[in-house]
């Protein structure tokens, strides 16, 4: 019976691990459509096209329309 729980709990862990790697793979470097660079880009929807901004462009935009 205890082996049983030991094995339940080990199970359960590895599962987490196995389901973090897999979620943190997709967190590649991608190419900023507005300056060109490689970075970890977050992909929007603008005007119904899906662009990829890095976190210097979109902090500049953020600037600017906070002038607006």
């Amino acid at each position: 019976m205890h082996m049983k729980k030991r094995l339940s709990k080990v199970l359960a862990l590895v599962s987490v691990m196995v389901m973090l790697t897999i979620s943190l793979t997709g967190c590649g470097k991608t190419t900023c459509d507005i300056c060109g660079n490689e970075a970890r880009c977050k992909s929007v929807e603008f005007f119904g096209e899906k662009v990829n901004i890095c976190g210097d462009c979109q902090d500049g935009l953020d600037a600017i329309n906070s002038l607006f």
